[in-house]
């Protein structure tokens, strides 16, 4: 009885460190990085991973001080296949039973502090380079330490923990784009054609919706007018920022042809005469979306470009949808009559 209570004192013990450790280290970088550097968005999104990943490098030394050769650099080997999956895994083990949880609470505002791993994970896979980076990084070391331990263990490999450890950070990893699917701020009413314009692939997509949750927008869309009843004409402005005034869209990129028939896009390299004919949100779009909002009365978020503009048959309307701080999209709508 006593070694089951001195058990569950050390797990106890554990989850607190495992929770106030990384917050508390992460308060003293922020502090540091604040007053080494100019104070910006990335000096306190970045010290909560940095004190991750020190923590873990703590962990690890103590864990394999008293570990000699080949299993000291097997276990460092392990150790860092698994913190390089860390992200996938938080986000894949966490959202789903976080967002029930939160709809099952009734003072959700109270467990918003459960969610910061999540938010963190997705920030740090929101850009494709780090995105990129990190899950090559995970996979190689993942790949090779299992291919270490079964080499060298053989049939014993299947009585190591570690071995399924790795097998899990790998699975996360590979399974991560085709899970974490893209989806915009809007839905189309019921009999309503609506079309994504610069739809994601299958790793953009994945990038894309961890912007979304974490609440980080790159591009921004301006469609620029209509060449004719199915060519939308548009640009992206990329490299944006948040200032006093609001969001400066950064540097407007090549005009790029859009084609709502074919739902391909091509350098607009021709000289189109445009009709930028704008309409009112309230007529042309609203009406033709679902109801899913997240400011009531509206049923969506333009996006910093937020005029939408019909074609000339006034077939499509085109027009911009945001994730609240996040991502946006570029999308055209069938003016319900199709």
């Amino acid at each position: 009885m006593a070694k089951k209570l001195r058990v569950a004192l050390y797990g106890l013990v554990a989850l607190v460190a495992l929770i106030s450790l990384p917050i508390g280290l992460s308060w003293l970088l922020i502090q540091v990085f604040q007053a080494l550097l100019p104070l910006t968005p990335y000096a306190t999104m970045s010290a909560p991973p940095v004190a991750v990943v020190l923590i873990w490098a703590i962990v690890t030394l103590v864990m394999v001080r008293r570990q000699r050769g080949q299993r000291r650099l097997q276990l460092v080997l392990t150790a860092s296949a698994v913190l390089s999956a860390l992200p996938f895994l938080l986000i894949l083990g966490l959202h789903l039973p976080l967002r029930l949880l939160y709809r099952l609470t009734t003072s959700p505002g109270q467990i918003l502090w459960l969610y910061w791993p999540v938010v963190l994970a997705q920030w740090l896979l929101s850009d494709m380079t780090r995105y990129l980076v990190v899950s090559l990084a995970a996979l190689i070391l993942s790949a090779a330490a299992l291919m270490w331990l079964t080499l060298q263990k053989r049939r014993q490999a299947l009585r190591y923990a570690r071995l399924y450890g790795l097998v899990l950070a790998l699975g996360a990893v590979l399974i991560f784009p085709f899970v974490m699917h893209y989806r915009p701020a809007v839905e189309a009413a019921a009999e309503v054609d609506l079309r994504v314009v610069d739809e994601p692939g299958l790793l953009a997509a994945a990038v894309k919706r961890c912007q979304a949750g974490a609440e980080v927008r790159t591009c921004v869309y301006e469609p620029m007018g209509w060449a004719d009843t199915q060519i939308l004409v548009y640009r992206t402005w990329c490299g944006g920022h948040y200032a006093e005034e609001g969001w400066e869209p950064g540097a407007p990129g090549t005009p790029l042809a859009y084609d709502v028939k074919t739902g391909e896009t091509r350098p607009s390299l021709v000289e189109w005469v445009l009709s930028p004919t704008p309409c009112n949100p309230g007529v042309c779009v609203t009406p033709f979306l679902a109801e899913v909002t997240y400011f009531p009365p509206l049923r969506y978020l333009p996006g910093h470009f937020e005029a939408p503009i019909v074609s000339p048959d006034e077939r499509w309307v085109a027009f911009t949808a945001r994730h609240v701080y996040g991502p946006e999209d570029l999308l055209v709508i069938s003016n319900g009559d199709l």
